[in-house]
């Protein structure tokens, strides 16, 4: 027989039973607002914990610190790192973690997705605290190039990025920046699946979750065992809506798009989604 999620007790630290992966720029901070006000979900105070996303080794006691304790209760708790998704070798850790895992994944246009990174990053030249923390990161992590890649000089045109991270020159062992290797969900999504089970996996697609909410709420409430979202009050407005300068050109967006489309060939079929993005 199998004991749901919320049949288990749990006695002090409410560890997760769930995490959204991502992906970035797909609506991970809204799912996670959302879930957050479920009556049976225990939410960390920080949503992006990035304690998988390493290089280095995971112990599970200083990871099971971010979550809440709570003694006696059948609620259950998460997290949503959407770099967990993309980050080379975190299927292992967390596997190592707790085998039963469940995961969320929104799947968003890559070729947009991708434009939003550019965006979000572009925007950040401004944010003096985030450019000390990319320098730090570079003195520590050696595959971490954000600084050198987009800060250091002239930050670059989105086409120019593509120009960039595609060229055969380009160091793909480095981890960060990767605006555009993120959109290649399906080597990301069949490197979990060395290790879970389809099963473990809910995914959503973007524009169906922007579209229909609430539907799409239903369709985690089930997929967790969780009762539903229909007598729940909750806040539904967005998190982390950006706005842009400049509109993407319909020239990189086609071009891009073939790209995408020759990178997750068989995608559909693997996560029973009907995309629109992979259809000419």
């Amino acid at each position: 027989m199998t004991i749901k999620m919320v049949d288990k007790i749990n006695f002090g630290t409410v560890a997760p039973s769930f995490i959204i992966l991502g992906a970035q720029k797909a609506g991970t901070s809204s799912l996670y607002n959302y879930l957050a006000q479920h009556p049976q979900i225990l939410a960390p105070k920080t949503k992006e914990l990035h304690y998988f996303d390493t290089l280095n080794e995971t112990p599970s006691k200083p990871y099971l610190n971010y979550f809440p304790k709570k003694y006696g209760t059948h609620k259950i708790s998460f997290e949503a790192t959407p770099r967990y998704l993309y980050y080379p070798g975190t299927a292992k850790k967390i596997y190592d973690f707790n085998p039963t895992m469940k995961f969320i994944i929104l799947l968003r246009d890559p070729v947009k997705r991708a434009f939003s990174a550019w965006n979000m990053y572009k925007q950040m030249q401004k944010d003096e605290k985030r450019q000390l923390q990319f320098i730090k990161f570079e003195k520590t992590q050696e595959k971490e190039k954000l600084y050198s890649y987009l800060y250091k000089n002239q930050f670059p045109t989105f086409e120019e990025w593509i120009n960039t991270e595609l060229s055969d020159t380009f160091d793909n062992t480095i981890i960060e920046p990767s605006i555009i290797r993120r959109g290649y969900y399906m080597d990301q999504i069949k490197e979990y699946l060395k290790y879970f089970s389809v099963e473990s996996f809910l995914f959503l697609d973007f524009d169906c979750f922007k579209l229909n909410i609430k539907g799409s709420l239903e369709s985690v409430t089930r997929f967790l065992d969780l009762s539903s979202f229909k007598d729940v009050s909750i806040n539904l407005e967005p998190k982390n809506v950006r706005t842009y300068d400049k509109k993407l050109s319909d020239n990189i967006y086609e071009k891009l798009k073939v790209h995408y489309q020759h990178k997750n060939k068989g995608l559909e079929k693997l996560v029973n989604l009907k995309l629109s993005w992979m259809t000419s």
